[in-house]
Parts: C-alpha cells; structure tokens; sequence
C-alpha cells in the first residue's frame, strides 16, 4: 500500500471533565485536573490512520512552543513521515479547550495559531503540491484555511489522487470543489449545513445523502453517532444507492476524535480496495471502539483491535 497524505489541523487538546457544559457567565468545577493530549482534526486522522496500517505523511503547521514539540513527538511516535510538518517562528501551535461530559459528549473551542497559515508561505505549499502526485490518497478537513483546501482538492483531481474530505468544522465550500473528491464525510449538521435541510432522522439523513450524492459528489458519508453511518453512491446502473451501517452498542467514554477515526478508517479501507459497504463498516466500528476509551489520540485503536471487534460483531 502506497502512502496517504493528511494536510491539516495540529492541536494540542487542554481537556477538562464537567458535569455539563456551562452556561454563559457560569463558572462550573471540573472534575480532576486538566488533561493535555496531542489532537487536531488532522493529526488525528493521521495517526488512526497509521494505527491502522497506513503509510501516512503529516503536511501542517505548529509553533515553535513546547506544544509544538510535544504535537510533532506524538506523531513520530506512530511512525509518521512528518517532513511536511513546519515550524512556526512567529505563531503559536493550535489549541483545543474541551469540556467532556460524564456520557462522553463534548464541546470544543479551538484557537488555530499557525495552523490558519496552512498554505500561505509559498514554499511549503510548493513541497505539498509536489507530493500529490506521489500519494496514494489525499485526506483534508476544515481547520485550515479553505483556500488551501480548495486548492488541494484541485491538484489531486487533476493528479487523478483520490481526495477524502472530512466537512469538518462545519464551513460552505465550493460545488465545484466538492465535486472534484472521491468521497465527502460529513455528520448531522455539517451535511445540514451543504444541503439546506436538517437531519433529525434517519430518513432524513437517506434523503439529505442521496440530495448531495446526486449534486455530483461522488461519494457522500454521513455519520450519525451510535446510529451508524449512510454512504449514497451510484450503482452498476447509475442510479443513486443509500447503503446503513448500524454502529455496535458500546459504553461510551469519550466522543473525541470519533469523527476522525471514521474518516482515517474509511480512507485506509478505500486504499486497499475494499468495496465500499465494506469500508463503511470498517470505519463505523472503528469508531465506535474509540468512544469507548479517553482522548483524541491515546484513543485510537490499532488494527488488530479493529480486526478483532469486527470479528466478535458479525
């Protein structure tokens, strides 16, 4: 299997436990003490992705800060290729401040720092175009500046990379651009978001999908937390085909970077040519294994337990 290139977010995640999340002018005590853990859409992807048996290079940027540090040690320590990882002089590393629920649920604030100058400094955006063509697939998300992604997408299309886009933090993007991907991963209110209607249901999830899949985007995921995923896709025919894949019940602990483990899983599973209900189950019980534990990336399952899981559940 070839290499798979992640351009996007490095955070370091600050996490506090809380009762609820508070209200404005509210000042809640957490539980314990604060827990910092290497995060960031991108990163995250990229060592679920790496757990899983993937070649993967990491392209971002991060501050020339202990965080920074700490951000680029975690990767390498899953084995990931980080030469298109800069260092910052002048901005600081991104951070994450998330407050976790007793269930697990969460809510996230994130100060970009230098990795809103993804793409801005000319020669690193030249080594990322460079490497395109080399890769085995293209993986963004939306924590970078959307010029850039916009402009990644194009290259790997016209490279003939397949693109995976994760529609995450919420954010408009261009139909020309989404349609250049190979596949769009996106949850309830990002997918609300692209298509003007709200996903409260599972059938509105089928229509929502197929409303996307037919505007052109070849391949439209939809997660829907613990009840699974939808993937809307053309048949043999070219008519439009909604496949459900239910999730596993399971206890959860923490939802951080579940979205992300979908997104690595899904990909590493299109790279080895698996068919795609295939890749959705895969990705969909990989995810659920890693709400399961604390911690955007000291979550992430490895392979073997994803192989594991996937046996016990059948």
């Amino acid at each position: 299997m070839g290499m798979i290139l992640v351009v996007g977010s490095l955070n370091m995640d600050e996490v506090v436990r809380v009762p609820r999340v508070p209200a404005i002018g509210e000042t809640l005590l957490g539980a314990g003490s604060l827990k910092l853990v290497p995060g960031g859409k991108g990163a995250n992807q990229a060592v679920a992705m790496a757990r899983l048996g993937a070649s993967v290079m990491m392209a971002g940027r991060v501050g020339s800060d202990p965080f920074g540090e700490r951000l680029i040690s975690a990767l390498h320590a899953d084995q990931i290729d980080t030469n298109l990882v800069v260092v910052d002089s002048e901005e600081a590393s991104g951070v994450a401040f998330i407050f976790l629920t007793a269930d697990g649920d969460n809510a996230i604030v994130v100060a970009s720092g230098a990795n809103m100058l993804v793409g801005r400094d000319e020669k690193h955006m030249a080594a990322i175009l460079h490497a395109i063509p080399r890769v085995q697939a293209l993986v963004l998300q939306l924590e970078i500046p959307l010029d850039t992604v916009s402009a990644l997408v194009a290259a790997a299309h016209k490279a003939g990379v397949p693109a995976i886009l994760n529609l995450a933090p919420a954010q408009p993007l261009a139909r020309d651009t989404l349609r250049q991907l190979t596949a769009l991963i996106v949850n309830e209110s990002e997918a609300s978001l692209l298509s003007g209607q709200q996903v409260e249901t599972l059938e509105d999830a089928r229509v929502v999908a197929t409303v996307l899949h037919e505007q052109g985007i070849p391949n439209v995921v939809l997660t829907l937390g613990a009840q699974g995923a939808l993937l809307a896709m053309s048949d043999a025919s070219g008519k439009t085909r909604v496949i459900h894949q239910p999730a596993p019940r399971v206890q959860v602990i923490d939802t951080t970077a579940a979205g992300d483990c979908f997104a690595g899983a899904f990909t590493v599973a299109l790279t080895e040519q698996r068919a795609l209900e295939d890749a959705l189950r895969f990705a969909v019980y990989a995810s659920a294994l890693k709400v399961t534990r604390f911690g955007a990336q000291p979550g992430l399952p490895t392979r073997a337990e994803v192989d594991r899981f996937l046996k016990d559940g059948q």
